[in-house]
């Protein structure tokens, strides 16, 4: 599939260096609005059509941007907004004020959904609460110690109208990682054991899995957080060996993204729970309040837990290899599951956004944008406007150009998603902006020397929010990652996302010629509309950009 690319191309070894559903936004604000872009208006418009709109709840917005088929001509956009608005169910719960920290969705905290925990619960006779390392849209996963076995554990406890299926997805999980190369176990992510607990909310399955740390979606994070370019070639290689193996054992993923890549930890279990708190500091807590004022029931906790911030250790305590985690979306190959899968829409193949079966090649594009968001910071088919398939598939359009002739006739409904009953959807929209791949990659910005960018102009001075802002990560990280937050260019420091920012990245420095060169030509071979002409992830393996810290 590749071929060798001449050693010109091939650079030096540079110096330096969790379950989840769709993504939720959080606004206090209650309104209904519709957005028209300069820049990225559909090409034509249909009689009626509904323009991206965002309805916004205080936990939720939903954008929708299909355009309504012609068969429609007695729903207006504004009574289709009214009835969206409508349906949208009341919150109970008030946001949890822990500092604009990522939190579960509270509002799950029902029959089905989540179950409460307390910092102290004992689960299963043995295993203890002590701290959480995170959340996602099926379960919540907690830092506990095993006073049976004396070690630090994951505990993931499950929603339970989600444990069955992922009960069997992880005994699939597990069966095929045992069949896999030793070497490569060790990229792969399974339970030490599990049970069952019933509480307020249902029956919730709950895995024991070994405490790793930080996913590459917390580290590779825009302007906020960077992996290294050497740890991101690293770890990319790391889960395209892993995927290879799962997918030589006849087993798909089905939701590999940054979120489910996580770093490992050095040897933990040689901290006590004093160290732990001396380490990352004590649990940050929030009470969760109801809109009425009135006290929860027991079907929630009493109060929310912020996730422990493992970037905030003056110790080395963050592994530089990936482990693949979570398999609540995997599948055998020969039996791929006839719904469209719960990975973030962002990660979905084109073929699997329109309708399609979801196969190997799936796990290829979507390993494809995790690769793109290690070594660039952001995702290739991402943005605040990406909410739903047929997003999604104006973002790719952008980027690949054209629709394969037999997907011309995809329909979408109000919701985004593909549908083949044209009474409830229309034909996709495209925009006329185009933004090639190969101009993605050229302009992946680097960590300049000493943090520092000199361009000779005088800026103006922004406000400082917090004290840390600008403060680069603890010295054991430096080979690892790096806060451009904390990098100044002339008199200030890169911050936020607004008006000026596209000019303080042009400043940075930028992705070598030479890497580029690569990256694009790994790329290149994924992103295509034909999911048979991806290459496989054993074949990735040889991929020269992956090898040029072997040189």
């Amino acid at each position: 599939m590749f071929q060798t690319l001449p050693r010109a191309f091939v650079g030096a070894k540079h110096g330096h260096g969790h379950g989840h559903g769709p993504t939720r936004y959080t606004s206090r604000l209650n309104f209904s609005s519709t957005i028209n872009s300069c820049n990225n208006r559909p090409k034509h418009s249909l009689s009626p059509a509904i323009l991206p709109s965002i309805h916004t709840s205080r936990t939720t917005i939903n954008t929708t941007t299909t355009q309504l088929s012609a068969s429609h001509p007695s729903m207006s956009t504004r009574q289709h907004e009214d009835d969206d608005v409508e349906s949208l169910p009341e919150p109970r719960f008030l946001l949890p004020q822990l500092g604009g920290a990522d939190t579960e969705d509270v509002e799950r905290y029902q029959r089905g959904g989540f179950h409460p925990v307390h910092l102290g619960d004992v689960y299963d006779g043995r295993y203890r609460v002590v701290h959480k390392l995170g959340a996602g849209g099926f379960s919540t996963i907690w830092l506990a110690r095993d006073e049976t076995e004396h070690r630090w554990v994951a505990l993931k406890i499950v929603v339970a109208d989600y444990s069955t299926s992922v009960s069997t997805k992880s005994q699939l999980s597990c069966h095929a990682a045992s069949q896999c190369a030793s070497d490569t176990v060790f990229h792969f992510v399974v339970e030490h054991r599990h049970f069952t607990l019933n509480g307020p909310n249902g029956r919730h399955l709950c895995l024991v899995l070994p405490v790793l740390g930080p996913s590459a979606s917390d580290l590779s994070k825009g302007i906020y957080s960077r992996i290294t370019p050497w740890i991101s070639r690293r770890a990319s290689y790391q889960v395209t060996r892993a995927l290879a193996d799962l997918h030589a054992q006849g087993l798909c993923h089905g939701d590999v993204t940054t979120a489910n890549i996580l770093f490992g930890l050095l040897d933990i279990d040689r901290y006590r729970e004093s160290d732990i708190y001396r380490l990352f500091g004590a649990p940050e807590t929030a009470p969760l309040e109801t809109e009425s004022g009135e006290t929860p029931g027991p079907e929630a906790p009493s109060y929310i837990v912020k996730s422990l911030d493992f970037l905030s250790s003056e110790e080395s305590v963050i592994s530089k290899d990936v482990r693949l985690i979570d398999f609540d979306q995997s599948f055998l190959i020969s039996l791929p599951p006839q719904q469209m899968l719960g990975t973030p829409v962002e990660f979905l193949a084109p073929e699997v956004a329109v309708g399609l079966k979801a196969s190997p090649a799936s796990d290829i594009w979507a390993l494809g944008c995790s690769i793109f968001r290690i070594r660039s910071g952001e995702g290739p088919f991402s943005g605040y406007e990406v909410t739903s398939p047929v997003d999604l598939m104006r973002m790719i359009i952008r980027t690949l150009g054209e629709l394969p002739g037999s997907w011309e006739d995809i329909l979408f409904d109000y919701d985004g998603q593909p549908t083949n009953e044209p009474t409830k959807g229309g034909p996709l929209e495209t925009w006329e902006s185009k933004r090639p791949i190969k101009d993605l990659i050229y302009k992946i910005w680097d960590q300049p020397e000493n943090n520092v960018v000199k361009t000779g102009r005088v800026r103006l001075e922004h406000r400082v929010w917090r004290e840390d802002e600008n403060k680069p990560y603890p010295r054991c990280l430096s080979d690892t990652v790096w806060k451009p937050t904390a990098t100044k260019i002339d008199n200030i420091y890169l911050y936020g996302y607004n008006d000026e920012t596209d000019e303080l990245l042009e400043a940075m420095p930028k992705i070598s010629e030479n890497e580029a060169a690569l990256l694009y030509d790994l790329l290149s071979k994924i992103f295509v509309y034909d999911a048979q002409k991806r290459p496989s992830a054993r074949e990735m393996l040889s991929h020269p950009w992956f090898h040029i810290d072997d040189l």
